[in-house]
């Protein structure tokens, strides 16, 4: 078992790379899926560039703010205690379109994002 605490969520992320895993499965022993949280200043896209393609399907709740997703096919809008499923191998983007840092949970099965 792994209790992630309230607190872990607000810990720092890296400007840079703005996703931190919380569940994962070298820390933690979690076969087949990974759990993080994004933080996204407003205007920023993750990815900078392009689109994130994975064959994993995603889950994503929205913590704080204002999002706009961007997928090869459109653009959708999701906010605060929005839940966003995304298909396994769907070009998307996220950016945050609200004034202040968006939170997003996200909920990946099987692992997508690299370890180190």
């Amino acid at each position: 078992m792994k209790i992630v605490k309230k607190n872990q969520f607000c810990a720092v992320v890296d400007e840079s790379y703005p996703l931190k895993l919380l569940i994962s499965g070298r820390e933690h022993g979690a076969k087949n899926c990974q759990v993080g949280i994004a933080v996204l200043k407003p205007g920023q896209r993750l990815p900078v560039s392009g689109y994130s393609r994975h064959a994993s399907e995603e889950v994503s709740y929205i913590l704080t703010g204002k999002v706009r997703l961007d997928t090869d096919t459109g653009s959708e809008i999701a906010e605060e205690g929005d839940l966003v499923f995304m298909p396994g191998n769907k070009p998307h983007a996220s950016t945050n379109i609200s004034q202040g840092e968006a939170k997003i949970l996200w909920f990946v099965t099987p692992h997508t994002v690299p370890e180190n």
